[in-house]
């Protein structure tokens, strides 16, 4: 293991630079401004005791470091939930007047891309964590200087929940819509409000530890996306065919790894000792507990198909065979 004086000197080298988060805000808020702000108004003026009871809540449990970090208002937050779902509602009502696409060198990009994020989300927060003298589990969420980086790495996990969205357009771009399962969008939409929460209220502390292994869990994955699509056929694709529910067991993996650590700070930890949020331990014991059994589910009726295609498959063959002795 490194020392804490050499990984704050990396930490410092690869840290991402303010001026990046003022021109994400000054950008995000250049295309979706107008439209967020007339959302929030809307809100405001026909549910003004929920808009009070958020912003109330939000001012009491929001850390020091949110003020510095853009893309917190919990309305620009709804507004885009709802166009991500509105979206899929859309694509499945336009699908029959839709030409098929193949995504192909879109994808690449986008796969790459968040191949090359995740690693450095992951590398980074590893080494961050590190010179801040962060231990494995039960971290506070400071405001000291190297909690700061972290806290800027945490916003950017919380941003490329957006970017991951883009894996369900390119889906419904292709009219893949099979791929568009409930677990899908469950995922990819409460993933998002729960970042947002950790970002506001904790963007340090324990929340490294589960955007650390969720960035390594991507680099990963989005690795082998990108290969299926550079390799469609031969004998590379072959090998990477054989990957394919390892994915999954490794992101199940993830989702272990992640109850074990909100166990670990919610029951061996004493309370009085506890340095993070009781309440976000809890939301994340149970959200990971969601999502074992989600994936669970899915891995074991993905494993069922091969099974049931290869019977058909052997049935078919066996009558093809009795037909053709039959017409010798």
């Amino acid at each position: 293991m490194i020392s804490i004086e050499r990984a704050e000197k990396i930490a410092a080298a690869i840290e991402l630079p303010d001026w990046v988060l003022r021109m994400s805000a000054s950008l995000m808020y250049s295309c979706f401004g107008p439209f967020v702000d007339a959302f929030e108004r809307s809100v405001k003026m026909y549910c003004s005791a929920q808009y009070a009871f958020v912003e109330s809540w939000m001012h009491a449990h929001a850390h020091p470091f949110a003020k510095r970090l853009p893309y917190l208002n919990p309305w620009h937050g709804v507004a885009s939930i709802l166009a991500y779902l509105c979206l899929i509602l859309a694509f499945r009502v336009l699908c029959p007047f839709l030409s098929k696409l193949s995504c192909r060198s879109l994808g690449l990009v986008h796969n790459l891309g968040l191949h090359l994020l995740s690693l450095y989300m992951c590398l980074g927060l590893l080494i961050s964590a590190r010179a801040a003298g962060y231990s494995l589990w039960n971290n506070a969420a400071g405001t000291s200087p190297a909690e700061w980086r972290i806290a800027k790495l945490i916003w950017l996990f919380y941003v490329s929940k957006v970017v991951e969205w883009l894996d369900t357009v390119i889906m419904l771009l292709k009219q893949n819509h099979h791929q568009v399962t409930f677990l899908h969008v469950y995922h990819h939409s409460t993933i998002f409000v729960l970042w947002w929460l950790a970002t506001l209220a904790a963007p340090a502390g324990e929340s490294y530890y589960s955007a650390m292994v969720n960035s390594g869990v991507h680099v990963v994955m989005y690795g082998y996306y990108f290969l299926t699509l550079l390799f469609p056929t031969g004998s590379i694709r072959n090998v990477l065919n054989r990957f394919k529910f390892v994915i999954t067991k490794g992101q199940m993996w993830q989702f272990f790894f992640n109850c074990l650590q909100s166990a670990y700070d919610l029951v061996w930890v004493p309370r009085e000792n506890l340095k993070y949020s009781p309440a976000l331990l809890q939301l994340l014991l149970w959200y990971m507990i969601s999502l074992l059994a989600l994936f669970g589910n899915f891995l074991v009726k993905s494993k069922k198909k091969p099974l049931r295609h290869h019977h058909v498959d052997a049935a078919t063959a066996s009558a093809a065979k009795r037909d053709r002795a039959a017409k010798s």
